[in-house]
């Protein structure tokens, strides 16, 4: 099910990538320059490449049978209200770009480059220059991933990844991955140049990550084959049993299906604090008001929290038994009971009868 916040972070990417690809193929040297405004405003300006992303974002959603009517209504709505912080956000990464001389082209090969190499993922060779949206794979590893900027140079490579969200630990060993993809694929890096340096690039600043050296990649790598190993016995096993983790299952967007998370992790309201996101597997009792109903334990009955809804949400029918993901926790005091709020980003999916 895609959030709003998501889809903000793919609006900047994706109108990062416009703007670069096409100031890297007008041969701009910075984004200062003449040739550079000009570019821009024959996209139309920030704002008129953020809309367009937009649109394209929502649009892509068509046929999704997790976006109704109403949740597509609030999405787009939710995307406009940020149109002017998504315009804001690209500016301040563009500005801060650095353009290189002018590419020398994606069909130009090294002379060691095989030219039937596969192209799986439409891969192929990375010429000197600006790469935006790059993907980067090793088949043996069976692994990919997509560089949001590659910048090559005669002698070696540069790595930039664009984070709209807080500085994390794990945008570090992202970057060192795509290093390590960087440094396996031959289709893509077939002179095998070295990365020189990693960049987590956030709205305001750039946080650089050191490179690993050879014997790092190698680290990386064993490290890599170990875990795929690991996974790949476990899915080969026919007497694999649910594990349950609170760490893990939160994350999971198929655990409404999992019996054993329910059983297992399911939320007691009245022990959420207030203003905390919880699931809840329920049966609908009485309607409580306009846009309220109490919700029942499944097995005992018994009343379990107030639900408030939305006046856009849907309306829930009583004695349906459904799992809510998503919940947010509210107290109040007029209420001797927990409370819980269907928000935009909450989820109820209907349980069918005999489960």
């Amino acid at each position: 099910m895609p959030s709003a916040a998501a889809l903000f972070g793919d609006v900047v990417h994706d109108s990062l990538e416009v703007i670069v690809r096409a100031l890297v193929e007008a041969g701009c040297s910075t984004v200062q320059s003449r040739e550079a405004v000009a570019v821009l405003r024959s996209l139309g300006g920030y704002s008129r490449i953020a809309e367009r992303a937009i649109a394209d974002r929502l649009a892509k959603l068509e046929g999704n049978p997790r976006v109704d009517a109403d949740r597509l209504r609030r999405l787009t709505q939710a995307l406009g209200d940020r149109l002017m912080e998504a315009r804001g956000q690209v500016q301040e990464y563009v500005s801060r770009q650095s353009l290189p001389e002018p590419s020398l082209g994606d069909e130009h090969l090294p002379d060691n480059a095989d030219e039937n190499s596969s192209a799986s993922f439409g891969r192929r060779p990375a010429g000197t220059g600006l790469h935006p949206e790059r993907v980067l794979a090793d088949d043996d590893l069976r692994l990919m991933g997509r560089v949001d900027l590659l910048a090559v140079s005669a002698t070696d490579a540069a790595i930039v990844d664009y984070k709209t969200g807080a500085e994390a630990p794990a945008h570090a060993e992202q970057l060192r991955l795509y290093a390590l993809l960087w440094d396996l694929d031959r289709v893509v890096n077939p002179a095998r140049l070295p990365v020189r340096e990693l960049t987590a690039a956030y709205r305001t600043h750039d946080v650089s990550v050191p490179a690993p050296d050879s014997v790092g990649l190698r680290e990386l790598e064993a490290d890599l084959r170990h875990r795929i190993q690991v996974a790949d016995e476990a899915c080969q096993r026919s007497d694999l049993a649910p594990s349950p983790d609170s760490e893990y299952c939160g994350h999971c967007p198929v655990r409404a299906l999992c019996d054993d998370y329910w059983s297992t992790l399911g939320a007691d309201p009245a022990a959420v604090a207030d203003g905390e996101w919880f699931d809840l597997d329920a049966v609908v009792g009485p309607q409580n008001g306009v846009r309220s109903w109490w919700l029942q334990h499944p097995v005992t009955g018994a009343r379990r929290v107030l639900l408030r809804t939305s006046p856009s949400a849907p309306p829930v029918a009583e004695g349906t038994r459904i799992r809510v993901l998503g919940l947010r926790r509210h107290v109040d005091p007029e209420v001797d009971a927990p409370v819980a709020l269907l928000s935009v980003n909450s989820e109820v999916v209907r349980v069918a009868a005999g489960r």
